[in-house]
């Protein structure tokens, strides 16, 4: 008797010690594969993609718009997207487009390729950067200079060109690249502090929290790792896209309700909880009436606000419910730009130029237009494509591949002005107090107000 009670307390603490919290970080991560199977038993795998004609009209609307979000200061970027949720809010600029700023060359890009998806992080007028040579950068704007560049890789890899995401901790620069690799460095030194290679490339934006750092590689293996020392706490094999892309996979997190969202290139949505260590639910996007897969798939950056997700994929943009991944509305409209996701609204572009505005709540249109068709000036070939958008000061703000900066207004889509900054950028831009920062495709930093 004395035995079986012995056996049974035993039980009972072996539960409570693996069910415990030890901290942040310091839980144990269930084998997800297990819950993966589960999840894609269940009434929560859904066909929410249906086959539509692509939306490509101009409407005009005298609808009054009120935006109910005053344009804040911003001081810091730390991330890809600005915030673990990638939701980028009214930003304050004061929109003089005047260069009151040029760095020299910050390192070399020998291969003359851009970055589009890339933004310099910022921090107290400190910029972090890269160059496709592989050089980390720690640059003061206010003193105009270099504090530090650290290169990680080898002479086997001089030949290959970099793609590095970056993220700031509060004390750690963490990077992630296309070969592979995941390192962090101290971020006032440059100094070293761990490299892991996991052996594909990454692909994904950079989220993390409670020392957790989540990644998406290659292959569409979600990985979660430890922000202090790199080893890998878990992963979960997805299915992988039978062709191989350039597109970025992106990621989301609710640091709230602790979930993160991510999307393959195999068209699969997902979310987790990363605290209770489970699937949550999983979408899976195929044609419809068919269980034919998605390749050459991509998508915009999730953008998560308000118990709601936000994503534009290769095929159509949905809205979310977060919680359960039950389909809200679905518009057929196809962008890889982020957003402007807003209490009342939200703002699309295409690289082509189709710009237009949605009732959030319902997912109708309230205005479109084809900025290219409103100006004699302004033409597509001129400018190239579109790369960014963002809602500063009362204004739509779009930047292009060929170097302009445009605005326009967000109550009809109207242009206000524009100007050519630039021979060509290499990243998007980063707007902190009220000015702009952006990479040129000479690798140098250049700042407007």
């Amino acid at each position: 008797m004395y035995k079986i009670y012995s056996n049974f307390l035993f039980l009972i603490l072996l539960t409570f010690l693996i069910n415990c919290s030890f901290g942040p970080g310091k839980r144990v991560w269930n084998d997800l594969s297990k819950d993966l199977e589960t999840v894609k038993n269940t009434e929560n795998t859904k066909l929410i993609f249906s086959t539509s004609q692509k939306f490509n009209e101009e409407i005009t609307s005298n609808k009054k718009l009120v935006i109910s979000s005053k344009p804040i200061k911003n001081l810091n970027w730390n991330q890809q997207n600005l915030s673990n949720g990638n939701h980028i809010p009214h930003i304050s600029y004061q929109n003089k487009i005047n260069l009151i700023f040029q760095s020299k060359k910050i390192g070399k890009n020998s291969f003359d390729i851009k970055n589009i998806d890339f933004q310099p992080i910022v921090e107290n007028n400190i910029a972090y950067l890269y160059d496709p040579n592989g050089t980390l950068f720690s640059y003061s704007i206010e003193n105009e200079r270099l504090i530090w560049k650290y290169n990680f890789y080898k002479k086997r890899y001089k030949n290959l060109p970099k793609e590095i995401n970056l993220y700031l901790t509060s004390s750690s620069l963490i990077a992630t690249d296309n070969l592979g690799f995941a390192y962090s460095l101290d971020k006032n030194t440059g100094a070293i502090e761990w490299a892991k290679s996991y052996g594909v490339p990454f692909k994904s934006n950079i989220k993390v929290d409670e020392s957790n750092i989540f990644l998406l590689n290659q292959d569409n293996k979600f990985y979660v790792i430890s922000e202090k020392d790199g080893k890998q706490r878990t992963d979960l094999e997805t299915i992988p896209s039978f062709l191989k892309s350039n597109i970025k996979s992106n990621i989301s997190l609710d640091i709230k309700q602790k979930n993160v969202f991510f999307i393959t290139s195999a068209a699969e949505i997902y979310s987790v909880n990363y605290f209770n260590r489970n699937i949550n639910w999983l979408l899976n996007l195929t044609l419809a009436g068919t269980d034919k897969q998605i390749d050459l798939f991509y998508s915009s950056p999730i953008v998560y606000a308000d118990n709601q997700i936000f994503l534009s994929t290769s095929f159509s943009s949905f809205l979310m419910d977060s919680r359960d991944g039950s389909l809200i509305w679905e518009f057929p409209f196809s962008t890889k730009i982020a957003p402007i996701v807003l209490e009342k609204y939200i703002f699309l572009v295409s690289k082509e130029g189709l710009l237009i505005c949605l009732d959030r709540e319902k997912g109708k249109v309230i205005w479109s237009k084809n900025i290219f068709k409103t100006s004699e000036k302004l033409k597509y070939n001129k400018t190239g494509h579109l790369t960014s958008m963002f809602l500063v000061s009362n204004k739509l703000f779009i930047t292009t591949k060929n170097g302009y900066f445009l605005f326009f207004d967000y109550q009809n889509g109207e242009i206000i002005n524009y100007s050519k900054v630039s021979k060509s950028f290499f990243s998007k831009p980063t707007i902190i107090n009220e000015t702009i920062f952006i990479i040129d495709n000479k690798m140098r930093i250049l700042k407007f107000n």
